[in-house]
């Protein structure tokens, strides 16, 4: 374990103790449960099943991967306020900030400049990473605002075998309410530090003839920052505005559920950017993402299960990217950038011989519009104008087999071809054992890719500055892991999770006289995962610790990986099930910037206050976060010496929160 402060050792000790404490009661204090008990079963007691490892439900403890759930009712308590929060909270995840996007990184591998492309994030199953870079949002650009989830679904390891590209080391995927889940009208409101408020209204309902709504719309905006110091290139001052609005609705009928969402949002940039001088006003990204989804499902007769979805898909990207290379001249670049995409997927499964569940699903995508454009403002002249179209198929089976009753094997493969490099075939094998009731081993092999996108295969610019690369093959990892989950007496589980990744063909980014991406390297990570869950009654809390060992060649370490990082979550009762203090910590341990000075340890806290039932349909939060005002930056590598290779991060803020449902 590295080397800790004072502050930093006693504030892990203080942890440990707190969620000893929370659970340590006696057995007359268990004989006697609580009023409102029923009410927390959701949080405090073991999710039943997940639906993500393997596209249908099933117990955690008989999916082939390393599973958590985070629920409503946790986001309610510890107050996160964007998907990346939620993901940093568990073990092998690292969530970086550069002022622009939030960039999650998982088991070592978290280059800067990532736009979270080796993480498949998916909302209600439809898959959110865009057509150009593969990016998903998972910040404030997330399409749809945390109040209306019900629970995020996290399945480490390569998934490739079932979703295809980018399910490299995790998918995410977002299962959002439904209209029975409000019952009427939702209003919230909410005031934070920066200058920052939010609005939401909602309303749900389910109506006597079975049709179920859901509708949404929220509007955010945030005056940033007054001034925030960078080193020697000094400050940028008011430098640092956001602006978001969403509208999210789902309406079911049946066995069909059709969700749409739209969302906006305009980042301000102090920190610059590749064609935007350091401390220049103005200088923005402005991202649109709108999607649409027809889902099906049905089970037939004789357990057979049929699953069929259509969707659309679009993004829209633009920017200003101003610079100054004289003091009285402002020069301004802009990109227009726009994806749109449909297609669909079938998947049919069905049990055969009382021990074999078979899986056969089929998926298309038709990315009709590829559109990359840069121009300058003042002279109108235009670097690029890259048109493009492409298509994806892929097919895959899974087989789950019940050996014994305390022994399945797991195995499937998928197969994917691209207009651009051809095909790939990524298989999945898992081999579940339950020894005892409590105890539950899982040994896990699987294979995945990252498909080249079309930003680093065919986009040309400026002059030559940029130029495409087509015979790019895709990125390939091969993973091995074992997981042991044992559960301890009633109010315990326990997770160890050792793994080895062996990544190749990474693409990087080549700065020579010309930008181009290339296949140019491999990458080997090994690291350990536990963590340990308590809850007794309307307590729950997690601890867990995470070693990791990243290897890049031509690299003495990867970039942005820490070593070592302890996490620690605690919800307890204040007064009865009406107000909640949550309290949350976590250490990263010091990260390599090759090329740059590293970046130092930190540990930040958040304290969070929730109500609710004082009042009928009132809910209040109130958040400290950065408790003790931590000085810390995330690192970033620039193209160039005039661009800050560290971003600091927010200091002590506060936000309040009330929300009206009736």
């Amino acid at each position: 374990m590295p080397c800790l402060t004072g502050n930093r050792r006693a504030a892990l000790l203080a942890a440990c103790l707190l969620l000893n404490a929370a659970v340590a009661r006696t057995d007359d204090d268990r004989a006697a449960p609580p009023a409102g008990e029923d009410e927390q079963a959701v949080l405090f007691g073991e999710l039943p099943s997940v639906f993500s490892a393997s596209r249908h439900e099933q117990p955690i403890t008989k999916a082939p991967a390393a599973v958590d759930v985070i629920t409503s009712e946790q986001i309610k308590h510890y107050g996160w306020r964007t998907v990346a929060a939620m993901l940093g909270s568990l073990p092998g995840f690292l969530v970086t900030y550069d002022r622009a996007y939030q960039r999650v990184g998982v088991r070592g591998f978290a280059p800067p400049g990532d736009y979270n492309t080796r993480i498949l994030v998916l909302i209600d199953g439809h898959r959110i990473n865009e057509s150009l870079q593969d990016y998903a949002g998972l910040g404030r650009d997330f399409p749809v605002d945390v109040e209306n989830i019900e629970r995020v679904e996290v399945v480490r390891g390569p998934a490739s075998s079932l979703y295809g590209s980018s399910a490299v080391f995790a998918v995410v995927n977002v299962i959002t309410l439904r209209g029975r889940d409000l019952q009427g009208v939702r209003l919230g409101g909410e005031v934070a530090s920066y200058g920052s408020e939010q609005g939401q209204v909602s309303y749900g309902q389910k109506f006597a003839n079975g049709l179920e709504g859901l509708l949404s719309a929220s509007y955010y905006h945030s005056d940033g920052h007054n001034s925030l110091n960078y080193g020697n290139l000094g400050s940028a001052d008011w430098l640092d505005q956001e602006q978001v609005e969403r509208l999210f609705g789902k309406l079911a009928w049946g066995d069909f559920t059709l969700s749409g969402g739209y969302m906006q949002r305009k980042k301000y940039l102090p920190a610059g950017s590749v064609g935007a001088d350091f401390g220049v006003p103005g200088s923005n990204y402005h991202d649109r993402r709108a999607y649409a989804d027809l889902n099906y499902r049905h089970t037939f007769s004789g357990d057979w299960e049929a699953t069929g979805r259509l969707f659309w898909d679009g993004y829209e990207f633009d920017d200003d990217l101003n610079s100054r290379p004289a003091p009285q001249q402002l020069l301004t670049n802009q990109d227009y950038w726009q994806g749109n995409w449909l297609g669909g997927e079938v998947l049919l499964s069905h049990t055969f011989f009382d021990s074999h569940r078979l899986t056969l699903g089929s998926e298309y995508r038709r990315n009709y519009s590829q559109h990359m454009a840069n121009y300058d403002l003042q002279t109108g002249f235009q670097w690029a104008d890259n048109r493009l179209n492409s298509s994806i198929a892929g097919v895959f089976l899974q087989d789950e087999w019940a050996i014994l009753d305390n022994l399945s094997l797991h195995a499937g493969a998928r197969y994917d071809h691209y207009d651009n490099f051809g095909g790939t075939a990524n298989p999945r094998l898992g081999l579940i054992y339950q020894p005892f009731a409590d105890t539950t081993l899982k040994l896990l092999y699987g294979t995945a890719f990252r498909a080249p996108n079309a930003f680093e295969t065919y986009y040309t610019c400026c002059s030559g500055t940029w130029i495409g690369n087509p015979a790019l093959k895709p990125e390939r990892i091969e993973s091995y892991e074992i997981v042991l989950e044992q559960k301890i007496g009633e109010h315990f589980n326990v997770r160890f999770s050792p793994y080895y990744n062996k990544l190749s063909n990474l693409i990087n980014q080549v700065d020579a006289d010309v930008r181009q991406f290339r296949n140019q390297g491999n990458a080997e990570a090994h690291g350990l995962e536990t963590q340990l869950q308590g809850h007794y009654r309307n307590f729950e809390g997690r601890v867990s610790y995470t070693y990791q060992q990243t290897r890049i060649a031509g690299l003495e370490q990867a970039p942005n990986s820490p070593s070592h990082m302890i996490k620690f979550n605690l919800s307890a009762p204040l007064w009865q099930d009406k107000l909640f203090a949550s309290w949350e910590l976590q250490y990263v341990s010091q990260r390599a910037n090759p090329g740059y000075a590293a970046t130092g340890a930190y540990t930040v806290s958040n304290l969070v206050l929730f109500s609710r039932k004082w009042l009928p349909g009132v809910e209040l939060t109130g958040g400290i976060y950065n408790l003790f005002d931590e000085d810390y930056a995330d690192p970033r590598i620039p193209p160039n010496a005039n661009l800050p290779d560290h971003i600091p991060q927010d200091g002590r803020n506060l936000r309040l929160r009330l929300g009206l449902e009736f």
